[in-house]
């Protein structure tokens, strides 16, 4: 079996702090980073533990390759919906994940981008990078299997995984820069236990399935991110900070409506 494993910072535990224009120094980045490793590396552990053969881990913040668990391989420097094709992947977990943009109560919420977009829909519903990335992998009949974050991005994996997908709440999110946090000692131990969990229920968790076509929608902070997306053919101009993409697939939507769009907001995010 084979499992891929997506990672984040927003959603570690004690990583509150950051995003939205807000530069972290660097030892507190630091620090941040060194808490993501340990639970990347608790996840990895749970997936040993559980029996699946190959692990490959994507990077999504600065992974210490130095430090990665053994018995991971990084997808270092290759797009994540590439990653999804270099092997048939049996499950999809994410870990330190944070919840959608637009709600409140939730660490670091955003989607994609946490300066530039402030709002972000597949076919009129709210969306998030699990939406986004499950719908994907669904697209491929691959589950999302697992996810540990604050306990708002929790509640959106339970909302869009149609099965007992499992959670693991590492911090209690209270508002967009604090939460209840647990140290990494406890932390640790209730990744491990929830991964191999949630292989336990693997086959009783579907995939995220969305029928085509399928409408990626972005409202952006300034028009002006707007006014160049829309330079893109077969995106629609929906008001003036806002931008949608149809394709008749996933793959089609996800070019247009994500991988493109990644394009035009390196210039404003970098």
């Amino acid at each position: 079996m084979k499992a891929l494993v997506m990672t984040d910072l927003e959603g570690v535990s004690g990583c509150v702090y950051g995003g939205f224009g807000r530069t972290v120094p660097p030892a507190a980045m630091a620090d941040q980073l060194a808490l993501m490793m340990g639970e990347i590396n608790a996840v990895v552990e749970g997936c040993v533990q559980a029996g699946i053969e190959e692990i490959v881990v994507d990077e999504a913040h600065p992974v210490d390759l130095a430090s990665l668990h053994p018995a991971a391989k990084l997808a270092r420097g290759i797009p994540a919906h590439a990653v999804l094709d270099l092997r048939p992947f049996d499950a999809v977990l994410f870990v330190g994940q944070h919840a959608r943009t637009g709600l409140a109560n939730a660490v670091r919420a955003h989607t994609g981008s946490s300066n530039s977009i402030t709002g972000f829909w597949i076919n009129g519903r709210p969306a998030g990078e699990l939406g986004y990335f499950g719908g994907l992998a669904g697209s491929r009949g691959v589950p999302v299997i697992f996810l540990s974050g604050d306990t708002a991005a929790c509640a959106e994996a339970r909302e869009w995984v149609e099965g007992p997908v499992v959670t693991v709440e590492v911090e209690e999110s209270h508002n967009l820069h604090g939460a209840l946090c647990l140290p990494p000692a406890r932390v640790h131990p209730l990744l491990i236990a929830g991964v191999r969990e949630a292989f336990a229920r693997r086959d009783r968790i579907p995939p995220i399935r969305i029928p085509p076509p399928i409408t990626f929608t972005t409202e952006f902070r300034q028009s002006r991110i707007a006014d160049e997306y829309c330079l893109i053919p077969g995106t629609r101009r929906e008001g003036p900070r806002t931008v949608s993409f149809t394709g008749q697939t996933w793959e089609d939507t996800w070019r247009g409506g994500m991988a493109v769009l990644a394009s035009v907001l390196y210039k404003y995010d970098a």
